[in-house]
């Protein structure tokens, strides 16, 4: 069974639940591309168990359903899969329900002071280790580690965009900064519309040597459609490649005879994205020039670093940050924070507060230190605090804080942290 393939399916599958909850759906894959020697089946319904009961406990925010995969030389493959949201979290009768209906047991027999969940159990389906934890007021995560049988697919190297354009165009805010990273990791040069409009305004912005898009991929929705989009069709080169991401879930890739816009199911998987940028490579190359502003590669993304020690704190801020065009980084205490800022330098971290051992306050101190010594670049520092800790803002600032956000963090909030502290960094255009 193809692995990439199948946890595709089971994303399209749940993404139409996520969106009708009012849910953000993000999604991605990470790991190479092997078969796994399983009963698909069981693996399906063990999925779609965990997933439903994460789509369940939220009622609004985001839903963010990730693969980690890794193959060795012994023939396993460990793989990883996280469903993690934010939102207003259902009451704690509902929560305890949906323990019991997956067979997970509480870690500790009182329940932690902040109203903090963590319950661990077997998948009864497929023995897969899962890790169910809960934030007080909004916030889940739901992680499946499971080894499986496995080999390496014999397929050609993932190709390379060299920094072709790719335009975005979907009607619901922050929906593709998932892809809009999935396809800088195979370098695209991406650019986000909220419609059709916009997508021509800019284009008639551009000069006439400046760089335009191989690749417009919209989402077809009641404001966006293939009708609608016929005007920038128009106005690009004849080579321009347009398609349409629908919740059709027959096999993608047809073009519709009758208009020519290529059908891709959503959301777009790892084979289509590869087929996507090897088609690039069949074309002319892409006109010299740059747009204005340019659109954003990978290595053009600010690193943000997320400092807590709770997980769905860090799955929740990191996901936020990715929203808002970052590439987050994760660390559970002070020391690892302080080791991850000398490997890669942030823009930004977004530092808890209330951590065991050296908490945030120390952390910032050390950290401001060694900027003042010369051993590090300066960065933003914002503290990420709940309300009932009682370390207040004037106490985060001399530690040397730039700024505050209180839990539980909303993609509001930090973006208006971001534009007062960090106005000219470049960055993914923000969900709107």
């Amino acid at each position: 069974m193809d692995f990439a393939e199948f946890f595709t399916d089971h994303a399209r599958r749940i993404a139409p639940h996520a969106w009708q909850r009012g849910l953000l759906f993000l999604f991605d894959y990470r790991g190479p591309f092997i078969s796994v020697q399983t009963d698909e089946h069981r693996l399906r319904m063990a999925l779609e168990r965990i997933t439903q009961s994460a789509l369940d406990l939220l009622d609004d925010g985001f839903i963010f359903l990730t693969a980690q995969a890794g193959w060795n030389d012994s023939g396993l493959a460990d793989i990883a899969i996280s469903i993690a949201g934010t939102g207003q979290r259902a009451p704690d009768d509902k929560l305890l329900q949906t323990l019991q209906r997956l067979q997970l047991m509480d870690t500790r027999d009182d329940p932690a002071p902040d109203g903090a969940r963590v319950a661990t159990g077997a998948c009864p389906l497929t023995s897969a280790a899962i890790t169910f934890v809960a934030n007080r007021k909004d916030g889940v995560l739901l992680a499946f580690d499971v080894t499986l049988p496995a080999w390496l697919q014999d397929v050609e190297p993932v190709p390379n965009a060299r920094g072709a354009r790719a335009w975005l165009i979907s009607d619901v805010e922050g929906a593709y900064q998932a892809l809009a990273r999935r396809l800088q990791r195979m370098g695209w040069a991406t650019w986000t519309f909220l419609s059709t409009q916009e997508a021509l305004e800019q284009l008639q912005r551009m000069r006439p040597e400046m760089a335009r898009p191989s690749l417009v991929l919209a989402t077809e929705s009641g404001q966006i459609s293939t009708q609608g989009l016929e005007p920038l069709r128009a106005a690009l080169p004849p080579g321009t490649r347009f398609a349409i991401a629908t919740w059709d879930t027959e096999p993608p890739g047809q073009a519709a005879p009758a208009d020519g816009f290529e059908r891709l199911a959503w959301p777009l998987g790892p084979a289509e994205l590869v087929a996507l940028t090897r088609r690039i490579h069949e074309a002319e190359a892409p006109s010299s020039g740059e747009t204005m502003p340019a659109p954003l590669s990978f290595r053009d993304r600010p690193q943000a670093l997320v400092v807590d020690d709770n997980a769905v704190n860090l799955m929740v801020a990191g996901g936020l940050l990715q929203i808002a065009g970052f590439e987050a980084m994760q660390a559970t205490h002070g020391e690892e924070a302080i080791a991850a800022c000398r490997r890669i330098p942030p823009q930004l971290v977004l530092m808890d507060v209330h951590m065991p051992g050296m908490d945030g306050l120390q952390t910032t101190r050390v950290l401001r230190q060694m900027q003042r010594e010369g051993s590090l670049p300066h960065f933003v520092i914002v503290a990420a605090t709940a309300d009932a800790v009682g370390i207040g803002e004037p106490a985060c600032r001399d530690a040397g804080m730039d700024g505050y956000l209180s839990k539980p963090l909303s993609l509001g909030a930090i973006e208006a942290e971001l534009s007062r502290l960090l106005p000219n960094l470049r960055r993914a255009p923000p969900a709107r």
